[in-house]
């Protein structure tokens, strides 16, 4: 914990110049969903803020949501990894690209990858609001305080607020093959089967389009931070006016939430 703190510190150097104080983490063994770091925030000390636990702080999650509607869609039957989907104005219920751009046809893989905002919201159309609020509240990122209908087509984009520990805990089942299990905190906790809320098809697939660093072209560039010399599928997300930034990544051992 002292090594995450140590980077989370050097990582907050620079961010604090663009007005961020905290960062939070959580790092959560893969097979057996221990919790092997929890970091609420940079230190208790220093700010007015340095108390409160930022992983349990509810907070506008942005783009991280954005793979559950592609596999919502995949299990519904209303894309595969080979349909075209349309990043083009006038399909999206009014919401734009962070870009202000448009590129055009492209694969769930590409679309997701370069996190387009247009054919996220074109699938939560065709999903529908309260069917995808429902998951939402299968994989615990709500407890139905409000109704679907409170956040509209605007769930696309994140606008419905979670924790990064519910946000984790939901990530475990797209990185354990569709099964969504409790986050274990102490060495007398069992973990169990989980509950399937994925196929392991739909679990995988996701994984994958997380993994492709090609596919997040010309969104994201090559070789950046968000690329590894080992496979790491990888979703960040902000919030409007960039008030919050998120990214949630897993490899083959560990589930990685930063806020």
């Amino acid at each position: 914990e002292m090594c995450i703190r140590d980077r989370a510190e050097e990582a907050l150097v620079e961010l604090r110049q663009r007005g961020a104080e905290h960062a939070a983490v959580m790092v959560i063994d893969r097979a057996s969903r221990e919790v092997l770091v929890q970091l609420g925030s940079a230190g208790y000390h220093g700010t007015g803020t340095g108390a409160i636990d930022f992983t349990r702080r509810p907070r506008s999650p942005g783009s991280t949501l954005k793979p559950f509607i592609y596999a919502l869609g995949l299990e519904r039957g209303r894309i595969a990894a080979d349909s075209v989907l349309a990043d083009l104005p006038g399909r999206s219920w009014g919401i734009g690209n962070y870009d202000h751009r448009f590129l055009g046809p492209l694969l769930p893989r590409q679309a997701l990858a370069n996190s387009r905002n247009v054919p996220a919201a074109d699938l939560l159309r065709q999903i529908g609001i309260e069917e995808t609020y429902g998951v939402f509240g299968r994989l615990g990122l709500h407890h139905g305080e409000r109704a679907a209908g409170y956040y509209g087509a605007a769930l696309a984009i994140g606008a419905m607020p979670t924790t990064l520990e519910k946000l984790v805990t939901a990530y475990g089942a797209l990185a354990n093959d569709g099964l969504l299990s409790p986050l274990v905190w102490t060495r007398d906790e069992v973990s169990g089967h989980g509950q399937r809320v994925w196929s392991t098809e739909t679990a995988r697939q996701v994984t994958l389009f997380l993994a492709d660093a090609q596919a997040r072209l010309p969104s994201f560039s090559r070789m950046g931070p968000l690329e590894y010399p080992f496979p790491v599928a990888v979703k960040t997300g902000t919030s409007q006016a960039y008030r919050d930034a998120w990214t949630v990544a897993w490899s083959r051992r560990f589930l990685v939430g930063v806020w």
